[in-house]
């Protein structure tokens, strides 16, 4: 989480367009920025990390998914755009890096303008229990692959994304797979992908942001 904040807030190139996909040294579980922290530790298992997200959306488990960070510039048309039509064309772009890798699946269809469902209230959001508008699914059986959460703010929009492996069973290779979101995305936002090998920020501002996302004031606060 301290990495995909950085990226949004202190990248050195802030007209630049970031995508950081990425998996997870220990079983490790997110949730959403509004979520409540007692309901959530209710659900989730004792082992490994609960961290909650500087996006919405729900408890993401992230023991069999790969995981993905965009950050757009403010000023890119995009993150202008609606909620939904940044998802959609986001998730465009995995649908067809997926599709060119073996994995049958689409986005899940719906109207932009209708709300998508909702949990009751009493229920707590589980991302990969139910797919919503312009998640990215399975074609054969309806089974969500992929689903997000954003946040706009004055740095631009953050996209944090996770794909589930299991669903998307026809493929093992999850750096094949950042390699060709990263050249579909690329296309879609006119842009040519590069790679940094270093983090292009400085060890005391990564420690210090770390140290915030651990923090029980930040992940309790709710």
């Amino acid at each position: 989480m301290a990495a995909d904040w950085l990226l949004l807030e202190s990248f050195p190139e802030p007209q630049a367009a970031r995508l950081r996909f990425y998996g997870w040294a220990r079983p490790s579980f997110t949730f959403g920025y509004g979520q409540k922290w007692r309901a959530v530790r209710a659900v989730c298992p004792d082992e490994g990390d609960l961290i909650r997200r500087p996006t919405g959306g729900g408890l993401v488990d992230h023991r069999t998914d790969w995981t993905y960070a965009l950050v757009l510039p403010p000023v890119h048309p995009l993150a202008l755009a609606r909620a939904c039509e940044s998802y959609r064309a986001i998730h465009e772009a995995l649908a067809g890096a997926l599709r060119e890798m073996g994995v049958i699946c689409r986005l899940q269809p719906e109207d932009c303008g209708q709300p998508a469902s909702q949990p009751a209230r009493e229920t707590l959001a589980i991302c990969f229990q139910q797919a919503e508008t312009f998640d990215v699914v399975r074609t054969d059986d309806g089974r969500k692959i992929a689903g997000a959460a954003q946040k706009r703010t004055r740095h631009g929009l953050l996209f944090q994304g996770s794909v589930n492996r299991a669903a998307a069973r026809e493929l093992k290779d999850g750096g094949k797979l950042a390699e060709v979101f990263a050249q579909r995305l690329g296309a879609r936002l006119g842009a040519m992908p590069h790679s940094y090998k270093n983090a292009p920020w400085a060890a005391s501002l990564a420690a210090e942001t770390t140290a915030r996302f651990q923090a029980k004031e930040w992940n309790e606060k709710r």
